[in-house]
């Protein structure tokens, strides 16, 4: 589930609150623009959740209510919902959200779907060549520098670990894995494996907030990589004797698409993204 979606269902629950009386009748307009859903911080210790939003925080002043008590209503309508596994509240009115585990790997077959575009600018498409031009964009080709000569070595993390990402799965698919609609991917409940999905769904919000700002978005980059490479849960059977099992198949679409996240990242950026290394 990305920021966009769970914005969306927070204005859905908000309307209905309003619409029986639980909140203010302004709420069923929605809440403040901007972004307001992060993830949690991974160094915070003992932290289960996905998300966190200051909603209520921001929200509260407008609608003449208290925050922790705009918290307590909204945490209330959105655990009742069955694409969230959960909802704390904090006594100043910050929101801790657990999504339901087929919702969090749902970013899975999203970056699928949209790989030559997820996380990338409004006409720009990523190919295994790097960054092609929309055709209906004017562009002049030859101002085109090659993505060799234009890497940043703070970037180098980030190509370290899509290469490494590609090598997990030429290995996994040697050894007979794949990826199949029946593997059970809400097995990826691993801490490791819900920050990389969260990270995720979180990449292209971040990257959008900070156009125009290289450092932030190279550091939105290489805090993706960090999280895969703090991901070394096994995509394939680590002898010979243990069978090939579904979960296999599900971190192999992991790998997958954070290869794809990544790549385009450091395409967006104008930097390479090798397979080897």
């Amino acid at each position: 589930m990305t920021p966009a979606a769970l914005r969306r269902l927070l204005e859905q629950v908000a309307a209905s609150a309003a619409r029986v009386g639980e909140l203010p009748d302004e709420a069923e307009a929605g809440p403040p623009a901007g972004p307001i859903f992060r993830p949690v911080d991974p160094r915070s210790a003992g932290v289960v959740a996905d998300w966190v939003t200051p909603v209520a925080q921001r929200w509260a002043p407008q609608l003449d209510l208290e925050p922790a008590a705009l918290g307590r209503v909204l945490a209330q309508r959105l655990a009742d919902h069955a694409s969230i596994s959960a909802v704390e509240v904090a006594p100043s009115g910050l929101l801790s959200i657990t999504l339901a585990d087929p919702e969090r790997v749902a970013i899975i077959d999203e970056v699928t779907e949209q790989e030559a575009t997820y996380g990338l600018l409004r006409g720009q498409r990523s190919s295994d060549e790097g960054l092609e031009a929309d055709p209906a964009l004017e562009t002049d080709r030859s101002t085109v520098v090659p993505a060799w000569l234009r890497d940043d070595p703070a970037l180098r993390p980030a190509q370290l670990a899509h290469a490494r990402l590609h090598r997990l799965m030429r290995t996994a698919r040697a050894a007979g894995v794949q990826i199949r609609p029946t593997d059970r991917r809400e097995e990826l409940g691993h801490v490791a494996e819900r920050l990389l999905l969260v990270a995720l769904a979180d990449f292209p919000q971040r990257m959008d907030t900070h156009e125009g700002d290289r450092p932030q978005q190279v550091r939105a980059v290489t805090d993706l990589a960090a999280l895969a490479d703090g991901w070394t849960q096994p995509i394939r059977p680590r002898t010979v004797e243990e069978h090939i099992r579904g979960i296999h198949g599900a971190r192999l679409a992991l790998a997958a698409a954070a290869a794809v996240v990544l790549r385009n990242g450091l395409t967006r950026l104008g930097a390479a993204a090798p397979e080897r290394m």
